[in-house]
């Protein structure tokens, strides 16, 4: 699981790290909101931990803009030496999914990660994901449609691929073209709205099977199931 970290303490962010990687997660350390909004646009996490007080914005604010730009099921924790009512209220409100005090204890902390984990449905690694009657099989790289093989190119594979894992969180284009492309690159392309476009078809991803493949305007794409 891959954890999105906002601390700007150096001895408490490298404490932290340190409790998180040895319990086999990976971690992104970021010290001020611009820089970890920004690796949102270019990688996609599991989970984000915010500090409230930081040098260009506040933890709130932070929170707010990933709710707008990701998803409501992207678990967000806090964990801040703020410790008033109000302000756990104010941060609960607002979309976090859990409060820390600090100072942090590593078991507590490790618990409540799990714990928000399990809530939102996050799935251990697998190899086969199913959407209604697809089945996407990463290991052999093939595409079964009511259980007959589709022939897609090894670009829209990966979209495919990219898209089930990642069920109901969005995937910015940035995320994609280095995930599936591997390019490292700043700016949009319709070449990844091309592709989506094709697996939409090829796949028959409509809400006639319950699910669709929604675009996020200036974001990006998200595989959804409909209620």
């Amino acid at each position: 699981m891959k954890i999105a970290f906002l601390e700007d303490n150096p001895q408490q962010a490298e404490l932290v790290i340190q409790w998180l990687e040895e319990a086999g997660f990976s971690v992104n350390h970021c010290t001020d909101g611009r820089s970890f909004l920004k690796a949102f646009k270019k990688d996609l996490f599991d989970m984000a931990i915010l500090d409230w007080e930081l040098p260009d914005q506040s933890g709130i604010d932070i929170l707010r803009q990933l709710r707008v730009a990701q998803n409501q099921s992207l678990p967000v924790l806090f964990a801040t030496q703020r410790d008033a009512e109000q302000d756990i209220v104010n941060a609960l409100t607002n979309g976090a999914d859990d409060y820390l005090v600090k100072p942090l204890r590593r078991a507590e902390l490790l618990a409540r990660i799990e714990a928000a984990r399990r809530r939102a449905g996050i799935a251990r690694d697998q190899d086969v994901f199913r959407i209604a009657n697809i089945e996407i099989d990463a290991n052999k790289r093939e595409i079964r449609l009511d259980g007959e093989h589709v022939k897609v190119t090894p670009k829209d594979f990966g979209i495919a691929l990219e898209l089930a894992k990642h069920e109901g969180q969005v995937l910015s284009r940035e995320y994609l073209l280095k995930k599936v492309w591997g390019v490292d690159a700043d700016i949009n392309t319709r070449t990844v709205d091309m592709h989506v476009s094709r697996v939409r078809r090829s796949l028959n991803i409509t809400p006639d099977i319950g699910y669709r493949i929604t675009t996020i305007f200036q974001h990006g794409y998200r595989l959804e199931k409909i209620a």
